[in-house]
């Protein structure tokens, strides 16, 4: 998942991929994880749009289609709920942090 997180990829296609029954596998994966696989593919995905709304100037929607999301509007839903700020005013933010 860390190398294919930026593919539309769900939990059907990695189950396949490592011949486990979907079930078996969303079980594993939680007891594994702590987590479900969904919450899990999110979080890396949130994680890199932070990283590039702190290191550049790339257009949220430019990010959000970039990590996977199908919509703007689901990704800022999602982000929201993740980090409690919108995209831009987390980049505002960690910019102000930065700064010395």
């Amino acid at each position: 998942m860390q190398k294919n997180f930026r593919t539309p990829i769900n939990m059907a296609m990695v189950s396949n991929h490592v011949s486990m029954n979907y079930s078996l596998f969303s079980l594993l994966f939680k007891q594994y994880t702590g987590t479900n696989f969904v919450g899990y593919l999110q979080g890396l995905r949130i994680d890199e749009a932070k990283r590039l709304l702190t290191e550049t100037d790339m257009r949220v929607n430019e990010i959000s289609a970039r990590y996977g999301f199908s919509d703007e509007k689901h990704f800022l839903k999602v982000f929201k709920a993740a980090t409690a700020l919108s995209p831009t005013e987390w980049r505002k933010v960690s910019r102000q942090r930065d700064q010395p």
